[in-house]
């Protein structure tokens, strides 16, 4: 038993120590941000606000397309006894989606002001540690734009089949 457990230690601290390596930048590496502190400063200011801009046109693009698209017709399908599960998953999923984005985007701007707000000049290391940290949550953050668009593509396709559903009753 103490062997398992020795191991499992020893296995931990290898991999903890290896993390750490992962992360760790060269002196080269060290040089440069130092040297282009102020540039990669303003770049990052200049990111925070375009993305800023960029999560207020979408977030509003999608609370528009479920509050004045996805739920009226939702509800009207209800009223009309017509409403299909598939439509009503995936106005949830969007819903929930757009919640996970707006979250998610909260987590990534309160990292990037972090980051900014490092000293990059006398301390790169934790620099480069946090903008490694930023660019996992970006990443994140545009997977979740992602999953949205896909959601809404597969809303309107149900929806252009229950169009067609409709039409073939009318006719």
């Amino acid at each position: 038993m103490k062997r398992v457990v020795a191991i499992c230690s020893l296995c931990l601290l290898v991999t903890v120590i290896s993390m750490n390596a992962a992360i760790a930048i060269s002196e080269k590496q060290e040089a440069v941000i130092v040297d282009h502190c102020s540039s990669i400063k303003d770049s990052l200011k200049t990111i925070q606000k375009n993305d800023a801009r960029t999560r207020v046109y979408l977030g509003g693009r999608f609370e528009t397309i479920i509050n004045k698209f996805v739920t009226p017709l939702n509800v009207k399908l209800v009223e009309n006894s017509l409403s299909t599960s598939e439509l009503i998953e995936s106005q949830n999923s969007l819903t929930s989606s757009k919640t996970v984005f707006a979250n998610d985007y909260v987590e990534y701007q309160q990292k990037l002001e972090e980051l900014v707000a490092i000293d990059c000049k006398s301390n790169p290391a934790e620099f480069y540690k946090q903008i490694e940290v930023v660019r996992k949550e970006r990443k994140k953050v545009k997977q979740d734009v992602d999953k949205m668009k896909k959601i809404l593509t597969e809303y309107m396709g149900l929806v252009g089949k229950l169009k067609e559903k409709l039409d073939a009753k009318t006719k």
